[in-house]
């Protein structure tokens, strides 16, 4: 007897089949639905809300260098005079030059309008050769202290100091016989350039300028851009610089 043939169910094996197929598609929308998993080799794209602050943070930084740049060339250009006003005053070398320029523009006005300019003779002691020379120059009458200045800078200038428009004295103050001569803070070194008796001879011309024009002067201090001075150096400066009266000399 022949042995019995199975017949597939079909009707199973579609059904089979449709199963597959539903869990297939139910596979394919979990994968849409789920977030993307990257691996270590694959190049991830960057969260927005980074790239936004990566480049504000860029913009940020231009900015800042670009202030920080102009700052830089404004002041550049500003030591270099090449932007700074006449009349901007930073420094208390500033100041002094503007108090000269303004002092040499009365004068100037003085002389062009007309007006009856009375003017000061004075003796200056300078440093010529090694010696001590007197030379006598005309000023404008101002304030007793405006005409010691212009006394003192003209004898720093006729005795070859070095750098002597960058020497010019600063302030003056008296008080009795005394007078207080403030002077650039490179006075000092500039008076070691020059050496010990050339520097001594320069003082005594101050002195000298001082006592014969401008009594009851008989004696100066020093003070260093307007501190008292150290002790020490070339010639001590913290030390009252006296010579003798006039009439003491002549006696």
């Amino acid at each position: 007897m022949p042995p019995v043939k199975h017949v597939p169910n079909r009707r199973r094996q579609a059904q089979q089949a449709l199963a597959e197929e539903e869990a297939r598609k139910r596979h394919a929308q979990r994968q849409r639905t789920r977030p993307t998993q990257y691996n270590d080799d694959e190049e991830r794209p960057t969260p927005l809300l980074l790239r936004i602050l990566s480049i504000l943070g860029v913009i940020l930084l231009c900015f800042v260098l670009g202030y920080l740049g102009t700052s830089w060339v404004v002041d550049l250009l500003n030591r270099k005079l090449l932007l700074k006003p006449d009349n901007r005053i930073e420094n208390q070398e500033d100041l002094s030059k503007f108090q000269e320029a303004e002092a040499e523009r009365s004068a100037r006005k003085l002389l062009t309008e007309g007006g009856n300019v009375q003017q000061v003779s004075l003796n200056l002691y300078h440093v010529k050769d090694n010696n001590l020379a007197e030379t006598r120059r005309n000023f404008i009458a101002r304030t007793r202290e405006d005409n010691m200045r212009d006394a003192v800078n003209e004898v720093i200038a006729l005795s070859g100091v070095p750098n002597s428009d960058k020497m010019k004295l600063l302030h003056v103050f008296r008080n009795d016989e005394t007078v207080f001569l403030d002077m650039p803070e490179q006075f000092p070194s500039v008076l070691k350039s020059m050496g010990k008796q050339k520097s001594l001879l320069l003082i005594t011309g101050m002195l000298r300028t001082m006592q014969s024009n401008f009594s009851p002067i008989s004696q100066i201090r020093f003070l260093i851009g307007s501190k008292a001075a150290k002790p020490g150096g070339e010639v001590d400066l913290s030390s009252i610089w006296k010579l003798p009266k006039k009439s003491e000399d002549n006696g």
